[in-house]
């Protein structure tokens, strides 16, 4: 099943920061995962044939959104036997930089096999975590490989009910990953070069907060 990319007027504006206060968003629910939009005005009604298409693109697989980020619109998706990482100009829905690598992964259903997780992007560089665990981190000027983790295979993973479907946290240097699995829980992973600085599993409730700068709150749990 494909599915098809539509941009309006409001989605490229952003992507272009036409005002000086607009901003990117570049993770799951936004800049402070609050699902707050705090840019340029949107338009609060449309015209009976809807609002002005600026291109569409027929696209693969996937629940995963799009994501906006340095004058950019980052897509995750599925195509065939690859999960994709495409970087788009606003202006014209041309492909920038297209990233792929092999994915098995098979819905339980047979309905999407395509990435679950919303890809984040900080720092220049595009984190993305796909429905067999693969954790990627992509250069987002070059769209080239820094780092990859297979989560599955490391920790043992089992392949689940869903695939494994959280986006990532990206805080202090670190990338939070809900894996999964006795082996591994909730994983924090060197942003710069994918080493693993800690995993929370076991039988115990310890709590470990963290205060986060940009979110709500981000907190790690072992149960």
């Amino acid at each position: 099943m494909r599915r098809l990319l539509i941009l309006g007027i409001g989605l490229t504006a952003l992507a272009l920061g036409v005002r000086v206060d607009a901003e990117d968003w570049p993770q799951f629910l936004g800049p402070s995962r609050d699902g707050v939009y705090r840019g340029p005005a949107l338009a609060e009604t449309w015209a009976p044939e809807g609002p002005t298409v600026v291109w569409r693109k027929s696209i693969g697989q996937g629940f995963s959104g799009p994501v906006v980020a340095q004058g950019r619109v980052i897509l995750f998706h599925r195509v065939g036997n690859e999960e994709v990482v495409e970087a788009i100009d606003p202006l014209t829905g041309t492909t920038q930089w297209r990233y792929a690598y092999g994915s098995s992964y098979r819905d339980d259903f047979g309905f999407d096999e395509g990435p679950r997780a919303v890809p984040v992007v900080t720092g220049g560089v595009v984190y993305t975590f796909g429905a067999q665990g693969q954790l990627h981190a992509i250069d987002l000027e070059e769209g080239t490989r820094i780092w990859s983790v297979d989560t599955m295979q490391r920790f043992s993973v089992p392949k689940g009910f869903f695939g494994a479907a959280g986006s990532p946290l990206v805080e202090d240097g670190r990338v939070l990953a809900n894996v999964g699995g006795s082996n591994a829980g909730i994983v924090a992973f060197d942003a710069k070069t994918g080493d693993v600085l800690w995993t929370a599993t076991g039988t115990g409730r310890a709590i470990r907060r963290q205060r986060a700068r940009r979110s709500p709150a981000s907190a790690t749990a072992s149960f």
